[in-house]
């Protein structure tokens, strides 16, 4: 019997100790978990108020979002550009969803251990009632939650899991509207293309569409439309410049391919560049001064020859 006490006496004090450290980790959470609260209230960030502007503070930069009328822009130094509205959309939804579990009394606590002294993200959003300013801190301990700091109340409050996490990894670029073009494609009546050495000019008659001076060429009027729904549709990749001194870098100032649309009173036109990489090129709309680039697929959709919009 002292021989297998001596052998095992060390394995024993291990696990002993082991089970003591498990012991306090598990009792310094539950402790700091102790002091969330049920939420027995009604608060909420921002209900049915209209919102006016969103600010958005990251640890090394921010986002001003501001809405005039039914359009948000992002300003960006003096400039005021078109915003994504789905996605400023899609994070006013998700404040307004926001699921409170539990508060903690910012007198009871050091606001650091919640993560909110280095927060990930703090948002200021005016509507027409108030300032909503919260700040958004770490994940709970225990159980499933994100820590909420609202300044205002002075309040730590409990919401649901990865509590807008999608949003706050966002950049300025991220919220910004990516559209090429904002055009019906059913409205197009007329297409200039230019290519290389091929070039066509295409109108829309009674649905049908034609050559300008080619009565011989029969135009395939699906081919043509599938150009119009991919241009109606497209997306820049990232914005190069905003105010670009040399069109030479870009390959812009003599252009590889251009190709306009004409709806009613306005035109939307892009002329493609040189290559960006292997993968897009830098193009410039009639918008705009900006350069944008795009990815390759929308550079080969431009049709090269009478071939790619005929029918064979």
């Amino acid at each position: 019997m002292k021989y297998f006490l001596t052998k095992f006496k060390g394995a024993l004090i291990t696990t002993v100790v082991f089970i003591i450290l498990l012991g306090f980790i598990f009792f310094r959470d539950s402790e700091k978990n102790s002091q969330v609260k049920s939420s027995e209230d009604s608060y909420s960030f921002v209900v049915d108020e209209e919102v006016f502007s969103i600010e958005i503070y990251y640890p090394k930069s921010w986002v001003l979002l501001e809405n005039e009328g039914e359009d948000w822009f992002i300003i960006q130094d003096v400039q005021k550009l078109n915003a994504d509205e789905k996605v400023i959309d899609n994070l006013i939804q998700e404040i307004r969803a926001t699921d409170i579990v539990g508060s903690v009394p910012t007198d009871e606590v050091d606001l650091d251990q919640f993560g909110l002294e280095n927060a990930k993200a703090e948002l200021v959003v005016i509507t027409e009632e108030k300032e909503h300013r919260f700040i958004i801190g770490d994940k709970i301990p225990v159980g499933s939650g994100t820590y909420v700091y609202v300044p205002d109340e002075k309040l730590v409050l409990v919401v649901e899991k990865d509590y807008l996490n999608e949003f706050v990894k966002l950049s300025s670029i991220d919220f910004r509207d990516k559209g090429l073009f904002d055009f019906d494609a059913n409205e197009v009546t007329r297409i200039a293309i230019w290519s290389g050495n091929f070039s066509a000019d295409l109108f829309k008659e009674d649905g049908e569409w034609f050559v300008e001076g080619e009565d011989e060429i029969f135009v395939d009027d699906k081919k043509v439309d599938e150009v119009l729904w991919v241009f109606s549709r497209a997306k820049v990749l990232d914005f190069e410049n905003e105010n670009p001194d040399d069109l030479n870098k870009y390959g812009l100032e003599e252009p590889t391919s251009e190709i306009r649309f004409y709806e009613d009173d306005r035109i939307h036109g892009v002329i493609f560049g040189k290559r960006k990489d292997e993968n897009s090129y830098y193009i410039q709309s009639d918008s705009s001064d900006a350069i944008y680039s795009i990815h390759k697929s929308l550079f080969k959709r431009i049709p090269k020859n009478i071939d790619q919009i005929s029918l064979k």
